[in-house]
């Protein structure tokens, strides 16, 4: 039995009058062949007509499913129950069916001159190319099962690592996969695909929604670039999909880390870094003033592209905790190397406009600790599963 299901606009196979493209019906057999359901959700008063409309060979292909509260609430159910759920949109009615199931929505503007997509679909739909896309990210959900790296001390702060990053002496398929995701995730605009940063996103989501772990998260932030005029970064469009589909719904919060001056580019700092620790994020870092009453008693997940030494998640836990949030949880897609540094500072002032910061000390955890700190060899092949997909 499959696991996957793909909720679609009747736009796709018919007009508005309710007429069907018979051409369009190669798009079911797209996902018939992958093993993925297809669901066309529509009002009641029209899946009569629909169904009516349908050859006999795709009427089982093809389901029918009424825009009802009830709808939403079975859907809610097999995502709770495993199956994979997304949707591909052209009206509002179906980015707000997609926000109330909380599942990713799917804008394919590009592929048809025929209809134009609704507001809300173009502004917060995922764009696809190809409906084979969608199939992609599906399968993109299932590849991740182990995190590589994990740091827990406490109750306050953690570090998890999706997937080892390292690419010298791995073998050269796991090479070329990391060295795809390294160009769009840290490249620029320009240099990134927007394929392979959905690919990206679905390896995300299935770690935030299938792991229990982030169900007490309040807010998703990321780590700001190294240039405060870069705020559109890949990672900053992964988080912003991921927060619309957890928190079922479009609106659009602050960034909750600020930089406000440009910071000599850590991949440019080598060993400096070592010698520098934190001590540059806190020279150019804020927490957003606009939420200065919003993060005490907080879980805040940051997001980032790579970890090497853990400074920047360093700096991001004695900010945020200085700003009072319970709990904060620093997420990485990657991580170089085998070393993090645990740093004590002594953070006095308003981190919210203007604070001193004094080095205290660093403890380095270089391998496995135990159930707390541990480096995932298991992981190490997990990557190469992409390699079909790219």
């Amino acid at each position: 039995m499959t696991n996957k299901l793909i909720l679609i606009s009747k736009l796709v196979f018919f007009t508005e009058e309710n007429e069907l493209i018979e051409k369009n019906l190669r798009i079911c057999d797209l996902f018939s062949d992958a093993n993925i359901i297809l669901a066309i959700v529509a009002r009641q008063s029209t899946i009569n007509i629909l169904k009516s409309k349908l050859p006999e060979e795709y009427k089982k292909k093809i389901k029918l499913l009424n825009r009802s509260k009830d709808t939403e609430a079975k859907i809610k159910d097999l995502k709770e129950r495993g199956i994979i759920i997304g949707m591909v949109g052209i009206v509002n009615e179906d980015a707000l069916f997609s926000f109330h199931c909380k599942i990713p929505l799917f804008n394919p503007e590009s592929l048809s001159n025929r209809v134009t997509v609704s507001e809300k679909v173009e502004k917060y739909g995922l764009p696809i190319y190809d409906f084979k896309d969608v199939i992609d990210c599906l399968k993109a959900y299932e590849i991740h099962k182990q995190n590589y790296f994990q740091m827990i001390f406490g109750d306050s702060f953690s570090v998890i690592s999706l997937n080892n990053a390292n690419t010298h002496y791995r073998p050269e398929e796991e090479a070329r996969v990391k060295k795809i995701f390294e160009t769009n995730l840290k490249g620029i605009e320009s240099k990134r695909e927007q394929r392979i940063l959905l690919l990206l996103l679905f390896h995300l989501i299935n770690e935030v929604t299938t792991n229990s772990y982030y169900e007490k998260v309040d807010y998703w932030g990321t780590f700001p670039s190294s240039n405060p005029q870069n705020t559109f970064t890949s990672v900053s469009f992964l988080k912003e999909a991921v927060r619309v589909i957890l928190n079922g719904g479009p609106k659009k919060g602050p960034e909750i880390l600020l930089r406000h001056q440009q910071m000599p580019a850590k991949h440019n700092s080598g060993a400096i870094r070592l010698k520098t620790k934190s001590n540059n994020d806190f020279e150019t870092l804020i927490v957003n003033p606009a939420l200065k009453n919003n993060i005490k008693g907080k879980v805040i997940c940051i997001i980032d592209d790579y970890i090497t030494n853990g400074y920047s998640a360093e700096a991001t836990k004695h900010l945020l905790l200085a700003a009072g949030a319970k709990e904060v949880i620093f997420l990485s897609f990657g991580k170089f190397g085998k070393k993090y540094f645990s740093t004590d500072y002594l953070i006095e002032g308003d981190v919210y406009s203007k604070y001193t910061y004094e080095f205290i000390k660093e403890n380095l955890y270089e391998g496995n600790f135990g159930k707390e700190i541990f480096y995932n060899s298991n992981n190490d092949s997990e990557i190469s599963n992409f390699a079909d997909l790219i």
